[in-house]
């Protein structure tokens, strides 16, 4: 981003919202010490199941696809969670 000469103006609001976003989640501490694989993004790196190059480590919304909208990140939850507990029922059959 760069200044517009001549584009800077006052807007009176009652709120403002910053929507900032990411570039990809904090890989110092629990990525970094499990090894966890990332993209070329930097963001965790899943199969077609969720799962991380760790075996039982599962990742889901932004830390995988980068910042989007909530409905994705709520849906990636949801598939998550519907492959974790498929990967329960098998692992206990």
């Amino acid at each position: 981003m760069r200044t517009l000469p001549g584009t800077r103006r006052i807007i009176e609001a009652d709120l403002v919202l910053l929507a900032l976003g990411f570039l990809h989640p904090v890989q110092e501490g629990l990525l970094s010490e499990l090894s966890v694989e990332l993209d070329a993004r930097k963001n965790i790196k899943v199969n077609g199941s969720q799962v991380t190059n760790i075996g039982k480590v599962f990742a889901a919304g932004d830390s995988v696809s980068g910042a989007s909208l909530v409905v994705n990140a709520i849906a990636s939850g949801r598939k998550v969670a519907f492959e974790i507990d498929k990967f329960l029922k098998n692992k206990n059959s």
